[in-house]
């Protein structure tokens, strides 16, 4: 990771990140620390995270967790929460979402083509499916 992405994402972090950490705190009533795997990210898809992934997935849990059993069954199977990025070449076939020990795994293309990432719908229902 060069230093134009390590600058990139830290400007993510510092603006949005701790915002972003605090709504889905409070949405699923304790602490999902949310993990941005940034080494995975390509350089133009970082200014992507706020609005292709982190909102994506704050509105999909607020879905789940508009009452009392979709936030027992989050706050019970998923402790954290890890976002990687794929290359947008192949991201359809590639992206996947995942429950394992619970970590819930968003692997997606974050700043490609729409194929390549997940809807909050997508989200919501992958959670509700797999909860």
């Amino acid at each position: 990771m060069g230093l134009q992405e390590k600058k990139a994402a830290k400007a993510i972090e510092d603006q949005y990140l701790g915002d972003y950490q605090k709504e889905i705190n409070q949405t699923v009533g304790k602490e999902l620390p949310v993990n941005i795997n940034w080494d995975t990210f390509e350089l133009d898809f970082i200014k992507f995270v706020p609005s292709v992934c982190l909102q994506r997935l704050t509105d999909a849990l607020k879905e789940v967790c508009e009452d009392d059993m979709g936030k027992e069954a989050i706050q019970e199977s998923i402790s954290s929460i890890e976002v990687y990025c794929i290359p947008n070449e192949g991201a359809e076939d590639k992206k996947e979402l995942k429950i394992e020990d619970e970590v819930f795994s968003l692997t997606a293309c974050w700043g490609g083509h729409h194929s390549g990432y997940f809807s909050d719908l997508v989200i919501r229902e992958f959670l509700e499916n797999n909860l």
